[in-house]
């Protein structure tokens, strides 16, 4: 068994995307063929909404419609965009507990991929981020920096802003993703360097293996160049931040055109034919921990 937890795929074609190099970005029948491909048999859809999405915004109803057209393969998650056309006093935990809840029964297994370019403490995140504890929904996240002009909740070097959120909410599962995430991984971070793909050696007292180690609500989306990034660039520090994390480590792709390639499974596989993690650790992070965390009841 192998799980995806973190896709972007829509119904049909679709418009070409900003951030694709004038790609347009999958479409399910593409992406069920990379999967049967590299031998994944499911994966998270994570819809993209509100003004910073980099593609075509995406309805939760072409999610669970992909879900039912291929039916066993693809996981839904929802998203809202927390800046509601209405006023502030009407934007309660409890509101969103309610949409949170209909999503839910739907079928609808988390939140994300969360985006908007608001500070982690802003009162409607913080709403909804509590409601997502209140309904057991993992929420997948992507940070950035005020002065980046990237999509993402905003934070600084050391995120500080993430560890206010899973010190506040300690009820709700935060999935850990993004290059100004990752990058965080080494304790030799600063501002110039928050967004890149830094190679070498990954440096003590970074922030992500510091707040994975003090907040259990805290968990890595290992996708896209910046997680394949982070656990391959320094072989020394790689195999013992997977056996210390290996409940809390999620095996993903972030594939949105058919031209990107990604090397996760390739990478991970190799490591454990190469004896430089175990069965079971493999077994968790390519599925079981998402099996648990999602509530699918495959283990």
């Amino acid at each position: 068994m192998i799980i995806d937890v973190h896709a972007h795929v829509f119904a049909f074609e679709k418009r070409i995307a900003c951030c694709l190099n004038g790609q347009s970005f999958l479409w399910a029948k593409e992406l069920i063929a990379l999967m049967d491909e590299k031998g994944i048999d499911k994966a998270v859809i994570l819809p993209l909404v509100g003004a910073e999405t980099p593609t075509e915004p995406q309805s939760i109803g072409e999610v669970l419609y992909i879900c039912d057209q291929y039916p066993g393969r693809f996981i839904p998650f929802c998203c809202i965009d927390p800046r509601l056309p209405m006023p502030d006093h009407q934007i309660t935990t409890e509101l969103f507990v309610r949409i949170l809840n209909e999503y839910k029964q739907l079928g609808c297994k988390g939140f994300g991929e969360f985006t908007p370019r608001l500070p982690w403490h802003d009162f409607r995140v913080e709403r909804l981020l509590e409601a997502c504890g209140e309904t057991c929904m993992p929420v997948t996240f992507h940070t950035t920096t005020p002065d980046s002009g990237c999509y993402g909740l905003l934070d600084y070097v050391g995120l500080p802003l993430l560890e206010e959120a899973l010190a506040k909410f300690p009820k709700t599962s935060f999935f850990g993703h993004s290059p100004a995430f990752w990058s965080e991984i080494s304790g030799d971070l600063n501002a110039g360097t928050k967004h890149d793909y830094n190679t070498g050696r990954i440096a003590e007292g970074g922030a992500v293996v510091r707040l994975m180690r003090k907040y259990p609500n805290l968990y890595g989306d290992l996708s896209a160049g910046s997680g394949y990034n982070a656990i391959t660039r320094d072989p020394d520090f790689t195999w013992g931040f997977l056996k210390e994390f290996a409940d809390r480590l999620l095996f993903g792709q972030d594939v949105c055109s058919p031209v990107q390639k990604m090397n996760h499974k390739e990478f991970l596989t190799k490591a454990l034919g190469e004896g430089n993690i175990t069965k079971d650790i493999y077994e968790k992070i390519m599925w079981k921990n998402s099996s648990r965390l999602l509530g699918l009841g495959l283990e």
